[in-house]
């Protein structure tokens, strides 16, 4: 192989290594940081990857970025959609927040939903949710104003803050001692409608009088797992942290490797079939010939490394299948023109619309299993013609 296409392959392979939490060197990011001033306006939105993101000023649009240690002090007029290890946001937001790392605090006021996966999450006294709030956390310590409802499910759920509407839980407490609860509603606290929670102990509410509707308890057994609210639960939570994940890595790939995957995703339009058959040709062929050289004691390294890289090549496979569909849909719709030459913009679309697809029950797999193959063909196709 020759050695473009090494590269190549190696690039996307190690990009489908990292997942929200993702830096954890310095500078290991395109950039080492983004500032942006106080006195700095962002006419648009921001797309950003790097190993400090620091939002001062204000930003018109959108921000997407994927960063070590992320902190929003500005004006966001539009969404936040990011990633990172450390996530802290204390500026007004005009739209959503949507953010996965490992420690996420929210101190500002969210004009719409708030959504974050991470390890812990904090929304603080200051922070002000104008929508609904949905959590996955390990430990979550909700202390700020919610005007709607709020969705979580994790471990550990402390509730010190006003939830206007309803309260939905789900939480996994098997492993606790029997004397601890998973779930701590403070006398701080207060529940507009009601309270419903999925767990194997009652939650220890400090006072009874802050929650105005009814409160439920779910037993969390082996036997309540089939039963279609938790499915559906689980399905949401799965597919709000894998698409946390894909846009990650969708985000890595087109801040490094702008030209080739907008050369790659090219040849997979233009030529889907072809595209399609070499990647049913790679996934066959190579683990037969890996296994041939397997047996030679000069072809094992060789075979170990055909086939690990292989398996590398599977999660950026699909994603690359996303920008194409993200691309032919800016393409395609109307209201998308004014973004069609926006590889960034194409990744997101693409990453959600071909998550919600694959997220199908049987025919999502069978979906999926086909933009493995034809984004691993993409890559073959393309590491041909360079070689």
């Amino acid at each position: 192989m020759a050695k473009t296409r090494m590269a190549v392959l190696a690039l996307l392979a190690t990009a489908a290594l990292i997942l929200p939490g993702f830096v954890s060197a310095k500078g290991a990011g395109p950039q080492e940081s983004v500032y942006i001033p106080k006195d700095e306006i962002v006419e648009g939105s921001l797309y950003s990857a790097g190993a400090s993101i620091t939002i001062e000023g204000t930003v018109k649009g959108d921000v997407v970025c994927a960063a070590q240690s992320l902190v929003i002090n500005g004006r966001v007029d539009g969404d936040v959609i990011c990633a990172g290890q450390s996530i802290t946001i204390n500026g007004p937001v005009g739209g959503s927040v949507r953010v996965a790392g490992n420690t996420i605090i929210l101190n500002g006021a969210i004009a719409r939903t708030a959504m974050a996966a991470g390890a812990n999450v904090t929304i603080s006294p200051q922070a002000n949710i104008g929508w609904d709030a949905l959590i996955a956390s390990a430990y979550a310590e909700i202390r700020g104003n919610i005007k709607r409802d709020l969705y979580g499910a994790g471990s550990f759920f402390t509730l010190a803050g006003p939830v206007n509407r309803h309260v939905l839980l789900y939480m996994d407490d098997r492993q606790m001692p029997e004397d601890r609860s998973a779930l701590t509603i403070n006398k701080e606290a207060s529940i507009g409608g009601n309270l419903t929670y999925t767990a194997m102990r009652d939650a220890q509410i400090e006072n009874a009088e802050v929650i105005k509707g009814s409160v439920e308890r779910k037993n969390l057994e082996w036997k309540n797992r089939g039963e279609a609210k938790d499915v559906a639960g689980a399905w949401a939570w799965f597919n709000l942290i894998g698409i946390f994940s894909a846009l990650v890595v969708g985000l890595l790939l087109v801040s490094w490797l702008p030209k080739p995957i907008h050369d790659i995703t090219d040849g997979m339009l233009t030529k889907p079939l072809p595209s399609l058959g070499w990647g049913i040709l790679v996934l066959i062929l190579i683990p037969i010939a890996s296994l041939l050289i397997l047996f030679t004691v000069i072809g094992i390294p060789l075979s170990i490394l055909s086939i690990g890289t292989l398996l590398l090549l599977v999660y950026p496979s699909v994603i690359l299948s996303g920008i194409a569909i993200g691309r032919k849909l800016n393409n395609a719709l109307p209201f998308m023109h004014k973004w069609h030459n926006s590889l960034m913009a194409a990744m997101i679309v693409g990453i959600i619309v071909s998550r919600l697809i694959f997220s199908i029950p049987v025919l999502g797999w069978f979906l999926c299993f086909l933009a493995l193959l034809w984004g691993l063909g993409g890559i073959w196709r393309y590491s041909q013609a360079k070689s």
